[in-house]
């Protein structure tokens, strides 16, 4: 007794030990998390974009050389990455600039009004074969050719700079270096940073949704089968504005009644299994950015199966007639615009339904009934993009 009396008389101290390394741990946790945020925040910060405004003598952070008074550094590259506008996620390779100011630098003696003009034309004309490098990506066939097309983009950037760095003999002619900042300036602000791009949309739409059934059943069904769940899966696919589906659904239910229909019988207790395959065509009544309703009409086949662990187990089925309507609440579009593997451009988005229908079936005029129906199912659907 006093061995474990005195355990008990240690547990305090040991949970506050405890309590005190967890603390410690979290305060190094955080702080970690601190450190790592801000390594990444000043590993941006020798980079300067277009976007970012005009040059400043900020701008230039390295030490002349001996050999040269003036260097305006930077970087012409593409990279994998995602944008959002407009409410719309771009997958895809994107053109990037920077200047690299930890590398830039101009001699003190030679830093006034003209020569940051001068360097600043040659930071418009990054950004301009920046954004033209962008217009040839748009229009690749697939991703292997990027890189070659990179280099042919730093040379027509190079050979640009070196033509206007001759017209105004290295910013000596200063009416010259106006001319090309008015005229870099003005081609900047006449087009858009990032164009979006614009490709030929397919008619055709395809998708799969899955999710779960809840079903009540009338007229004879209801004195047969108990409410059910079912899992559901379906295939929809449109052209334009008209959609057809393929919906499976799967379930069982105890019975309260035989279930027999010619030499097909399940006796009362046991269980049935329940499926419904059916096809449909529907056609949007209201269709906008997140939200489209379609009202649909289909047909196919109400089947009922013996259930449990019998080797040759028998069914029977029947013709089905559907009806309902679809909720669809549509989450933000997507736009993959750099060709696959397969050289395929594609756009979509995913889903939440909510439906309503109602199926009909007879199979003789003791087994016959109707099932109403709320399903909710999470699906996508996609078309494929193609260049103009």
């Amino acid at each position: 007794m006093d061995f474990h009396l005195k355990k008990l008389l240690k547990l305090p101290h040991i949970i506050l030990k405890l309590f005190l390394i967890f603390n410690v741990m979290r305060k190094n946790l955080t702080l970690l998390i601190v450190l790592v945020i801000t390594f990444t925040i000043n590993s941006q910060e020798y980079r300067k974009y277009w976007s970012d405004g005009k040059l400043t003598w900020n701008d230039f952070q390295a030490k002349p050389t001996k050999n040269s008074t003036i260097n305006l550094a930077y970087v012409l590259m593409y990279k994998t990455d995602k944008k959002v506008i407009d409410d719309i996620t771009y997958y895809g390779v994107f053109a990037d600039a920077y200047i690299d100011k930890s590398l830039s630098f101009v001699h003190n003696n030679l830093k006034d009004k003209h020569q940051l003009n001068y360097n600043q034309v040659i930071f418009n004309l990054i950004e301009i074969h920046k954004r033209k490098f962008q217009e040839t990506i748009y229009r690749i066939d697939d991703t292997f050719s990027i890189s070659s097309l990179l280099g042919d983009a730093k040379n027509q950037l190079e050979r640009e700079i070196l033509d206007f760095q001759e017209e105004s003999n290295y910013g000596i002619q200063k009416d010259i270096t106006k001319k090309w900042l008015l005229k870099t300036t003005q081609k900047l602000t006449n087009s858009a940073s990032f164009k979006v791009p614009n490709f030929r949309k397919s008619s055709w739409t395809y998708g799969m949704y899955s999710g779960i059934d809840f079903s009540a059943y009338g007229n004879t069904y209801n004195e047969i089968f108990n409410n059910t769940i079912a899992l559901g899966l379906g295939f929809e696919f449109s052209y334009k504005k008209v959609f057809m589906g393929l919906n499976m659904s799967f379930t069982n239910s105890k019975l309260n009644k035989d279930l027999t229909n010619n030499s097909f019988k399940v006796s009362k207790g046991e269980k049935s299994t329940i499926g419904l395959l059916n096809t449909y065509f529907g056609y949007p009544v209201y269709d906008a950015k997140k939200i489209r309703v379609m009202p649909f009409v289909g047909y196919g086949v109400r089947f009922f199966g013996e259930s449990g662990n019998k080797d040759n187990k028998k069914e029977t089925s029947a013709g089905t007639s559907i009806f309902g309507f679809n909720f669809d609440f549509k989450n933000k579009k997507t736009v993959n615009f750099t060709p696959t593997v397969f050289g395929l451009r594609e756009e979509g988005y995913s889903y939440f339904r909510a439906r309503i229908f109602m199926s009909n079936s007879n199979f003789n005029p003791n087994l016959k009934g109707y099932t109403l129906n709320i399903g909710l199912s999470i699906g996508i659907e996609g078309k494929l993009l193609s260049k103009k």
